[in-house]
């Protein structure tokens, strides 16, 4: 996938994607093509996305999440049931494989930290975090939620185009570790409970783009 050059004099950190949106906004189309498969299941040949183009990006893996999330974005805006479809494909799966519910999870999990780091993490404890705390329907609820917190969609009536602004409320999980005065091997511990409820939440991006809007009132932005 060639990459252009974007812009941004907004002074506000973002990500922005220019996308047809007859080719988002469909998600029923696009599970049907793919599979559900590709938005959960990490190991399948379906998650990988053998799309044309996407092989010739240096960062091909952050480039894909993103495209899934953009597709996700628009099924949840689109009122389609994208967690009756990843919990049904999971049911179904449970009976030939026993770590799959673990694996899509996980995969949930990952799109979170994605949106909240700008990182695609496989084996990180702040992935594992989440996951292990997590049931298949929160994390669903919680990436809906993360999703619509940061996103903008632009369209002008007479075009197809659509720009989708994702802002970066970024979260520092190592701060977060020294405010709530938690050891990350001690996960027995009432503070690491109390972190762990806070970061199952959305709590946090609210408050980050709280200041945010401050800040930008402050500054007459």
């Amino acid at each position: 996938m060639k990459h252009c050059y974007c812009y941004n004099f907004t002074k506000q950190d973002c990500k922005l994607f220019k996308i047809k949106r007859n080719e988002f906004e469909y998600f029923d189309d696009f599970i049907r093509s793919r599979g559900i498969r590709s938005i959960i299941d990490s190991p399948s040949a379906e998650y990988k996305l053998l799309l044309d183009g996407f092989e010739d990006c240096r960062e091909s893996d952050v480039d894909k999440a993103w495209y899934k999330l953009l597709h996700l974005l628009f099924g949840f805006n689109e009122n389609y049931d994208v967690k009756k479809a990843i919990v049904e494909n999971i049911a179904y799966k449970l009976r030939s494989y026993s770590d799959y519910e673990d694996t899509a999870k996980r995969s949930l999990a990952r799109y979170i930290i994605l949106l909240r780091t700008g990182e695609l993490l496989f084996l990180e404890e702040t992935l594992v975090e989440l996951a292990e705390n997590m049931s298949t329907d929160a994390l669903v609820d919680l990436l809906e939620e993360e999703l619509n917190l940061r996103t903008i969609i632009y369209q002008h009536p007479n075009t197809n185009k659509v720009i989708v602004e994702i802002a970066d409320y970024h979260y520092d999980y190592e701060t977060l570790h020294k405010e709530y005065g938690i050891d990350t091997e001690d996960k027995s511990s009432e503070p690491y409970a109390k972190y762990i409820k806070y970061i199952t939440t959305p709590e946090h991006t609210k408050l980050l783009k709280r200041k945010q809007i401050m800040y930008a009132q402050m500054y007459g932005e």
